[in-house]
């Protein structure tokens, strides 16, 4: 019998994220196909055999980028639509129902908000300068954008991205992408899941900077002689990053958590400054297997 939706995880930091992962999926979401797509080590594939032998698993040997694993998932998957999450997601009750709900009402494309489930004020800098863009309250409603690791794709939506893809690209190439061809991006209150990374301080300032460096080197083709002014002008995106996550955090009520964390905001705004500015003039280097 054909899953009515499959869910694709995104597997780079194992356990323990992944376990957490993989038990809200199977408590919460019975009928789904999940398929994870992994890249860490034999152990990990190890124990998601032996615990969770319904899982699709896919194994990668050697160091592989979310996207290309997100491909791969896509790839394997038999379900009409294809959720895509991380290891580091952990999904509520009626989370796969409600996004089933918006794509049998005719939207090809649909995602939630993302809810921080880590608490210590670290954890508060990462979380709102990676999802300021998609806190709660959110939806339901057609919204500029979604977020890679909380969204969800049926077959025609599939098939407009499938270059991209392969090609490994983030999701603002394929929401992009899909925007152009007449999709509209659909959010629901009731996808919302949680994000459960620890960060480390250093540990995200360094994915900041390795994110930063292999998102700008995808875009040097698309640049061509531009990219020096990119590298040159990078550290203007302080200000504007930071005026932006201001203006999520508004409208999502966590201005007390923006104020305290705004020392390491402002520590992530220059590691971002600097990959990127790296990135243009040099290129990814290896930056794009180092992110998590």
């Amino acid at each position: 019998m054909t899953p009515p939706l499959s869910v694709v995880v995104a597997s780079v930091n194992g356990f323990p994220y992944l376990g957490e992962c993989l038990e809200s999926l199977c408590e919460h979401c019975p009928e789904a196909e999940i398929v994870v797509a992994d890249c860490t080590d034999r152990q990990t594939r190890e124990r998601i055999r032996d615990r969770w032998p319904s899982v699709r698993l896919i194994a990668f040997d050697t160091p592989t980028s979310i996207p290309a694993l997100r491909a791969a998932g896509i790839a394997a998957s038999s379900a009409p639509y294809v959720a895509l999450i991380e290891d580091h997601c952990v999904v509520r009750h009626g989370w796969a129902q409600g996004i089933l709900a918006a794509h049998r009402a005719g939207y090809s494309v649909v995602g939630g908000p993302i809810h921080n489930g880590a608490r210590r004020l670290r954890d508060w800098a990462a979380f709102l300068f990676e999802y300021s863009a998609y806190l709660e309250p959110q939806g339901p409603g057609v919204v500029a954008d979604l977020p890679g690791m909380n969204v969800s794709y049926d077959g025609r939506a599939i098939e407009a991205i499938e270059d991209l893809l392969r090609a490994a690209k983030w999701e603002s190439w394929l929401h992009a992408r899909l925007r152009d061809r007449g999709f509209v991006l659909y959010a629901t209150p009731d996808a919302t899941l949680d994000h459960v990374k620890d960060f480390g301080i250093r540990e995200f300032l360094e994915q900041r900077f390795h994110y930063a460096r292999a998102y700008a080197a995808m875009r040097n083709d698309d640049l061509g002689w531009k990219r020096g002014v990119y590298s040159v002008t990078a550290p203007a995106i302080l200000p504007l990053v930071y005026a932006r996550i201001a203006r999520n955090v508004r409208r999502g009520g966590h201005t007390r958590e923006f104020v305290l964390t705004t020392p390491l905001l402002a520590l992530y705004l220059v590691a971002t400054a600097i990959g990127e500015g790296i990135g243009y003039a040099f290129g990814g280097g290896r930056s794009l297997l180092r992110v998590r």
